[in-house]
C-alpha cells in the first residue's frame, strides 16, 4: 500500500533558519492555504480531510475552481487543472493497490534493487515519480514476479510517460468487454491487451 513517509529531521529544523528556501516558501504557501481555507465551506474541508494522503486532501482542496474563487483563480488560473491533475494521480495509485520502494518490489520479486533498477530503465516494470523517487504500482506484481503483458504495455506507452501509462493499465475499456487492461493482464491474456496497444498507436495514440 501507499506509504506516508516520515518528515526529514531537516524539514522539522527550518525554522531554525528563518531566511531559508524552504521557511520561505513554507510562508507563502502557508499564508495561501490559510486564505483559502477561511473561505472554504465547512463540508468541502471535510471532504479534503477524507483523502487518503497530505498531498490528496491538498489537491481535493485546490481543484474546486467553484469555490476558490478569483481571488485565487484570476491570479493563477492554472491552480484548480494542476489540482486536478494531482488528485486524479492519487486516486489512480489507490486503485493501483499502493506503490512500493525500489526495495520493496527488489523484496517481492526476490532480486536486489540494482536489478529492479535495471528492469525499470529496460521498461520491464512501471514505475512512477513521487519526488525524486521511482515507486511501483504494486498492481503489477503477480506471486513472485512482474504480470505477463506489464513489459508490452510499458513500453508501448513510452511516449506518453509512466502515468499515462497507469491510467491506460487501469481504466475498464469496451474493447476488452468493460474489463480493464490489468484485469485482463491477470486473466492471462496479454495478446487482448497488446492487440488494443496496437490499435491505439495505429489511431495516431501514445
Amino acid at each position: 500500500m501507499a506509504r506516508q513517509q516520515a518528515i526529514p529531521s531537516t524539514t522539522l529544523d527550518i525554522h531554525a533558519d528563518p531566511n531559508s528556501v524552504q521557511a520561505a516558501f513554507l510562508r507563502r504557501a502557508m499564508s495561501a492555504l490559510e486564505r483559502i481555507a477561511a473561505n472554504m465551506p465547512t463540508k468541502t474541508l471535510i471532504d479534503a480531510l477524507s483523502a487518503p494522503t497530505d498531498a490528496g486532501s491538498l489537491a481535493q482542496l485546490l481543484s474546486r475552481s467553484d469555490i476558490l474563487g478569483p481571488a485565487v483563480t484570476d491570479l493563477d488560473p492554472l491552480v484548480p487543472a494542476l489540482a486536478r491533475n494531482v488528485e486524479h494521480r492519487q486516486q489512480l495509485l489507490k486503485i493501483a493497490g499502493g506503490v512500493l520502494s525500489a526495495e520493496e518490489a527488489g523484496q517481492a520479486l526476490s532480486i536486489t534493487r540494482q536489478a529492479v533498477d535495471k528492469r525499470r530503465r529496460s521498461g520491464a516494470m512501471l514505475a512512477v515519480r513521487e519526488g525524486s523517487d521511482w515507486r511501483y504500482p504494486a498492481c503489477q506484481f503477480g506471486e513472485g514476479e512482474v504480470l505477463a503483458g506489464i513489459a508490452d504495455v510499458v513500453r508501448g506507452f513510452a511516449p506518453a510517460g509512466p502515468w499515462a501509462t497507469l491510467d491506460f493499465l487501469l481504466a475498464p475499456d469496451t474493447v476488452l468487454g468493460g474489463r480493464s487492461p490489468l484485469d485482463v493482464l491477470r486473466a492471462g491474456e496479454p495478446e487482448a491487451v497488446l492487440r488494443l496497444i496496437r490499435a491505439n498507436e495505429t489511431d495516431g495514440f501514445a
